[in-house]
């Protein structure tokens, strides 16, 4: 096993990008990720990207832009081989100064492998931090449509988009500043990437994202307090998944929270369907010896 490092997203990406696209629902994190950082030029300083190969062939993938380390593993990495490239992975980062990783985000046998590498080689341990199940749809059910009509977001939304997702993000992923969510609206505006439900006005927002190939990802699925109970959230996301696969896109997925039944029931009934599990560990103290 042999880990490389890349300094260069485009030149990673023709590394690893067959291996990725072997399962493109369920690669769509590091693949959109990917896309994004070369369509961005992001400089290589502000991020790692990595991956275990045998021979040629990588087997591990690895990709970090902000906190967590994003993970990725080839059909061909059995358990035992997975879990070798998860050893010389974790001993590799072990020994790097510039690279820092908190946590892991990744499908579970290749989170549970890294994780238990990490304990291993860094004397860590790890604790859930979000259980997370993977949805694919290609077809869109049938589903009321509550009144009103789904439309992009304008400028003149930025500033309740922003509100929206302070909130959505202190609901679902533990807080942001108000500077990020603005800035998250005005990208998302500006790439016609986030729609509203409106009603008389807004009521619900849901945005595309991390385009791949054949398909997108819908995210930050929201609906004020005030709004819930009137089915805008589900006829905001039937809209939006029409959109995607009235289009290029052959698939539209979507990540949910496995303790909010809710949510995971409303997308089952607009025509997703469970792919798989993936789960956020994060690194905390150090295992007892």
């Amino acid at each position: 096993m042999q880990v490389k490092r890349f300094t260069d997203s485009s030149i990673f990406l023709e590394h690893v990008e067959a291996v990725l696209m072997e399962e493109e629902l369920l690669n769509n994190l590091p693949l959109g990720v990917l896309y994004r950082l070369i369509e961005d030029e992001r400089s290589p300083d502000t991020y790692f990207l990595a991956s275990v190969d045998e021979g040629d062939q990588p087997l591990l993938i690895m990709l970090q832009t902000q906190s967590h380390l994003i993970l990725s593993a080839s059909s061909d990495a059995a358990s035992e081989k997975l879990a070798a490239c998860c050893d010389a992975a974790a001993a590799y980062i072990s020994h790097l100064n510039d690279v820092h990783i908190p946590g892991i985000i990744g499908i579970r046998r290749v989170a549970d492998a890294f994780a238990e590498a990490w304990k291993r080689n860094v004397k860590q341990d790890y604790e859930t931090e979000m259980d997370q199940r993977v949805y694919g749809c290609s077809e869109v059910k049938p589903v009321p449509v509550s009144p009103g009509n789904c439309r992009l977001a304008a400028h003149t939304d930025a500033a309740l988009i922003t509100t929206w997702i302070q909130e959505f993000c202190e609901e679902a992923l533990g807080g942001i500043s108000e500077k990020a969510a603005e800035g998250m609206a005005l990208s998302g505006i500006d790439r016609s990437a986030i729609v509203v439900w409106d009603d008389g006005g807004p009521v619900s927002m849901a945005q595309k994202t991390r385009p791949t190939r054949h398909g997108a990802v819908v995210n930050m699925v929201y609906t004020p307090r005030h709004f819930r109970g009137k089915g805008y959230a589900s006829s905001c996301v039937a809209a939006l998944t029409r959109s995607i696969l009235d289009g290029p896109g052959k698939f539209a997925s979507l990540y949910t929270d496995l303790s909010n039944p809710v949510s995971n029931r409303i997308y089952m009934n607009i025509g997703y369907e469970p792919l798989a599990d993936s789960v956020v560990y994060v690194f905390r103290a150090h295992a007892s010896s």
